[in-house]
């Protein structure tokens, strides 16, 4: 009985996962038809330097949703969304990247950035695949209270590139009331286990 009880404690704690503040991370907000693509000038909570693809279900499926976007249009591109944060916290920023299937590793290059200082250079080689094959990368930021968050299209500009998928921006720090209800667990679950030996 005293385990079901533990059990059922810890069943009720809350979540440590906090809410993504990337707005449209994965690309859904924005309805684009099954085995189509269209080319726009901005999307859902993004800004497009120039223009961004929009693509569903086209040489390969998202890795989250039914959407993904590519950066590399008609020609290099970024997108660009800025973050309210709390100054001084610690995120993490996680997205999708894969190479665009047939496509050399020179072409497929994308970059992301933070407050416009480079994170990381991705890219692969989509030669001999088929399809989509993602890969998550994780980063820790540190937030100023308005942070810019960019993606930008880095390889041979010539309207094949890789794609971009399910970006997410998480606190590393728990949400306000999640350290008193884990210290109330944390109290309850001492009590049993204090209660449990002294019952021998």
């Amino acid at each position: 009985m005293k385990k079901i009880a533990l059990l059922l404690l810890l069943a009720s704690l809350p979540s440590f996962a906090n809410a993504n503040l990337v707005t449209n991370g994965s690309f859904e907000a924005d309805v684009q038809a099954n085995g189509t693509w269209s080319i726009y000038d901005n999307l859902t909570g993004w800004t497009g330097v120039n223009n961004v693809e929009l693509r569903n279900n086209v040489a390969g499926i998202a890795s989250d949703g039914v959407n993904y976007v590519e950066l590399d249009t008609t020609s290099n591109n970024s997108i660009f969304q800025v973050i309210t944060t709390a100054i001084g916290d610690v995120y993490d920023l996680s997205f999708d990247y894969s190479p665009r299937m047939g496509v050399s590793s020179q072409s497929n290059p994308i970059q992301a950035f933070w407050n416009g200082s480079l994170l990381s250079q991705i890219t692969g080689s989509g030669i001999g695949k088929a399809g989509n094959n993602w890969y998550t990368l994780s980063f820790s930021v540190i937030g100023t209270g308005s942070d810019k968050l960019s993606f930008s299209a880095a390889g041979i500009s010539d309207s094949f590139g890789g794609g971009l998928d399910n970006i997410s921006l998480v606190s590393l720090v728990p949400e306000p009331g999640i350290w008193s209800s884990l210290s109330a667990g944390l109290m309850l679950i001492g009590f049993m286990a204090f209660g449990r030996k002294k019952s021998f």
